[in-house]
C-alpha cells in the first residue's frame, strides 16, 4: 500500500503507520479537565500516548513530548482528564496541560513568581523547579476516583 503526499513522493506501509500514530497520538490528548476525545492537545507526542495504563478506578496516560517532557494524564473511564503530571528539562505548554485552568495558573505565577501552589476545591496544583529540573502537578480534588488520592498523582 502506497500513499503520496505532496511533491509525488510515495510512504510504504511503514511510512503509513508513523502517518497514521502521529495523528492518533495528538488526536489523544486534553487539557484538565477536558475529554480525550476533545480539541485541546499537549503538542506532538510519542506513540506512549496510545497505550493506557491501568491504575485504580482509572487509565494513566504518560507520553513525552519532542523537548524531553514527560507527560502524564489521569483519566477517568468516561475519558475526562481528571488529572495531569510534568517533569522535564522544559516547561510544559500550560495553556494546553491546563485547558480551562490556564487562567487560574498564569494569575498564581503573576503572584508567586517562581513557584506556584495552588490548593482550592476546584483545583490543586503545584508547579516549579530549576533550568533542566520543571516538574509539578495539577487535578480536580472532586473528580478523583475514591480509589485514588491526590499523593497519587505525580
Amino acid at each position: 500500500m502506497l500513499a503520496s503526499f505532496g511533491g509525488g513522493r510515495a510512504l510504504g506501509r511503514n511510512g503509513m503507520g508513523l502517518v497514521l500514530g502521529l495523528v492518533l497520538c495528538h488526536a489523544a490528548t486534553a487539557g484538565l479537565g477536558g475529554h480525550l476525545d476533545g480539541p485541546t492537545s499537549a503538542g506532538p507526542l510519542t506513540a506512549d500516548a496510545l497505550v493506557p495504563k491501568p491504575i485504580a478506578g482509572a487509565s494513566l496516560y504518560t507520553q513525552r513530548s519532542a523537548d524531553g517532557v514527560t507527560l502524564r494524564q489521569y483519566v477517568n473511564p468516561a475519558g475526562q482528564v481528571f488529572a495531569v503530571g510534568w517533569d522535564g528539562p522544559v516547561l510544559p505548554d500550560f495553556h494546553r496541560l491546563l485547558g480551562e485552568y490556564f487562567p487560574r495558573y498564569s494569575e498564581a505565577l503573576r503572584l508567586q513568581n517562581r513557584h506556584v501552589h495552588i490548593q482550592n476545591s476546584d483545583l490543586v496544583m503545584d508547579a516549579g523547579g530549576m533550568m533542566r529540573a520543571f516538574s509539578g502537578y495539577a487535578y480536580l480534588p472532586n473528580q478523583l476516583p475514591p480509589t485514588l488520592s491526590g499523593a497519587d498523582i505525580r
